[in-house]
């Protein structure tokens, strides 16, 4: 059974460098678990994915499922599954919280080497952390970047969050003249951008997951519902939140079917 496709067509920001004209494919909150994500419902969303022929696959963390009454995925099984995706552009990632909180022990120790991404460096998936590289196109290149979950340490009895995100560094593999699209988990971070970057793609919300009466009520952000779900505008920076596949804490999703997001830059 096939997921709903959201789709968005942007054009750039003035201030922003030559845009390329590109389809992506946005996979956010897989959430792998047993029974609410199966192997088969994760490698059906693949084939989907595959079908819409996006020119760029981007991936937005959280690949492992903590539901309610669900059996967390084994990080090999998902990668291999996710090693299926087919995009001429190329395949990129970042990790999301939940997969650093599937190792309590990296999480609590602040470690940025988890089961999850030992499997996917195995599986050859290219994931970008608090890193960048550089895509050619046949109307010039663009920079492609990955941020850090911004909450992937698990802290004490409070559970308190520190994030692995390190926008400092991710910035200096960055160029001003070139356009960079920023794929970070959480949206947060959007307010704190430069305006060179020209594109955002985050996930992490599940645009709230339950919605109610048209609205999100509960959202896991330091901004409440303000960047829960869609396209918003700061400047001349954009941000897509995806509302993504999965599901955390109750395995359902009332007012927020499962998607998978494409952006189209015209």
């Amino acid at each position: 059974m096939s997921v709903n496709v959201v789709s968005y067509q942007l054009r750039k920001g003035r201030s922003v460098a030559a845009w390329p004209k590109i389809k992506i494919a946005v996979l956010a909150d897989l959430h792998a678990c047993w029974p609410a994500m199966t192997n088969t419902k994760v490698r059906q969303i693949i084939k989907q994915t595959n079908a819409l022929r996006p020119d760029l696959i981007c991936m937005l963390g959280d690949y492992v499922g903590h539901s309610l009454g669900c059996v967390a995925a084994e990080p090999e099984a998902v990668a291999t599954a996710l090693t299926q995706l087919r995009a001429p552009l190329g395949v990129y990632g970042v990790f999301g919280n939940h997969d650093w909180w599937d190792d309590k022990e990296a999480s609590r120790q602040r470690l940025n080497d988890t089961k999850w991404h030992r499997a996917f460096a195995a599986a050859g998936l290219k994931m970008l952390c608090n890193d960048a590289v550089v895509i050619d196109t046949p109307k010039g290149g663009f920079s492609l970047a990955g941020l850090d979950s911004q909450r992937a340490y698990r802290l004490g009895p409070s559970r308190d969050h520190i994030g692995a995100a390190n926008l400092d560094v991710t910035l200096t593999k960055l160029h001003r003249e070139r356009t960079t699209i920023l794929m970070a988990h959480e949206p947060d971070i959007f307010f704190d951008l430069p305006d060179y970057i020209g594109l955002t793609l985050a996930g992490h919300t599940h645009g709230g997951q339950i919605r109610l009466l048209g609205r999100p009520w509960v959202v896991p952000s330091n901004y409440g519902t303000a960047l829960a779900y869609g396209h918003y505008e700061q400047g001349n920076k954009q941000m897509v939140v995806s509302g993504g596949l999965g599901t955390s804490g109750l395995p359902l999703r009332i007012g927020m079917p499962p998607e998978i997001t494409m952006v189209e830059l015209i």
